[in-house]
């Protein structure tokens, strides 16, 4: 699961929270209905906050039906946006034109030498590209070949672009056709010019974030990255970011929009948290116990603080499927709770995973 916004349920309240949780499931039981299983992996929060987006701008609220158990669910039924909503729809299809734009810049990269050499990694995303590009296709209103054709010119702007604004203007242009989209398939075309300005926003952002996250990273592998090849700090990166959320926030008052609690907690509660994380990430945890930290659990935890979720799967799954959960305390990687064996506490599930410092 991948994206910028990943709003807290602690924060949400049960109502919120069961109502992100519907068009989360629905987007994940879309891809994989319409798709099949291995499309569940492109599922992207910011997609699912395209499918919010367009029931807030529609009189009535979104299509519903019951789910059944899912292992990500701690095995509980519940209430989901069905893919036959339009913004469902319209959330499908752009999660799987993100993946497709991801898998196309990998092998650009790979040709262009933006990224250390990997020929495994260049097949594999030849493969998955042709596959995601065949199901992307298919996406009600949006114009992915013009999204994806934006896309394209990314890496060749890397290679020549010399200030921060010609890198990120890709991203921009393409976040912009899909919030403009939302007005469309919802029909509420006075919303169209706000929402497409918000999405060029909103795309700037992501690929900030997303370069402050690689910053390190990026400089450790030699691969290109957007702020060390124009000499940008990341502080001023996140400044950049906070003036485009504030102009986001101006924009977002001018909407037309039905019911907008969760769209407001979801995008711009959203936005504002994941800078903030980001301007007062911990790297490291202190080297006395916080006082908010609980006695009985192992300090310090064997795991960064701040972790995404990509960070959280693999010694998720680790745990569960050796059986260390059903035989001794574990951490439970999910929640970053210290719990009992086989779960006797409230073990959460795939909508707790969450990066935010709460508990």
């Amino acid at each position: 699961m991948f994206g910028v916004l990943t709003p807290c349920r602690h924060r949400l309240g049960d109502e919120l929270a069961d109502r992100w949780r519907a068009h989360l499931c629905g987007l994940c039981l879309a891809l994989r209905d319409g798709h099949g299983q291995a499309a569940r992996l492109t599922t992207n929060t910011d997609a699912v906050m395209i499918s919010i987006l367009t029931e807030a701008q529609r009189s009535g609220g979104a299509a519903t039906a019951r789910a059944g158990r899912c292992p990500l669910r701690s095995l509980r039924t519940a209430t989901v946006v069905t893919a036959t909503d339009p913004g469902m729809r319209l959330a499908a299809g752009a999660s799987l034109t993100l993946a497709a734009a991801k898998a196309d810049d990998v092998r650009a990269e790979q040709r262009l030498r933006l990224a250390p050499r990997s020929p495994m990694r260049s097949a594999t995303a030849r493969v998955i590209g042709s596959r995601l590009h065949a199901a992307a296709s298919n996406a009600p209103v949006l114009d992915v070949e013009r999204i994806l054709h934006t896309l394209h010119r990314q890496p060749e702007i890397e290679c020549t672009a010399t200030s921060l604004g010609e890198i990120t203007d890709p991203s921009g242009q393409a976040c912009a056709e899909v919030f403009a989209a939302t007005a469309d398939a919802s029909g509420a075309s006075d919303n169209r010019a706000d929402l497409e300005a918000i999405g060029y926003d909103f795309g700037t952002i992501a690929h900030l974030l997303d370069a402050v996250d690689d910053y390190h990273a990026d400089a450790l592998s030699g691969a290109f990255n957007p702020l060390r090849a124009t000499g940008t700090e990341v502080t001023a990166a996140l400044t950049e970011c906070r003036d485009r959320r504030d102009r986001i926030t101006k924009r977002y008052s001018r909407l037309r929009l039905d019911d907008d609690r969760l769209l407001r907690a979801v995008l711009l509660d959203g936005l504002r948290h994941a800078i903030a994380r980001r301007m007062h990430a911990r790297t490291r945890w202190p080297a006395t116990r916080p006082p908010d930290f609980p006695d009985s659990w192992p300090y310090p935890p064997p795991f960064p603080p701040n972790r995404r979720f990509r960070d959280r799967l693999g010694p998720f799954l680790w745990t569960g499927c050796t059986g260390r959960a059903c035989c001794t305390d574990h951490w439970n990687h999910c929640s970053d709770k210290f719990t009992s064996p086989c779960c006797t506490d409230d073990c959460g599930d795939c909508c707790d995973c969450c990066d935010c410092d709460c508990t």
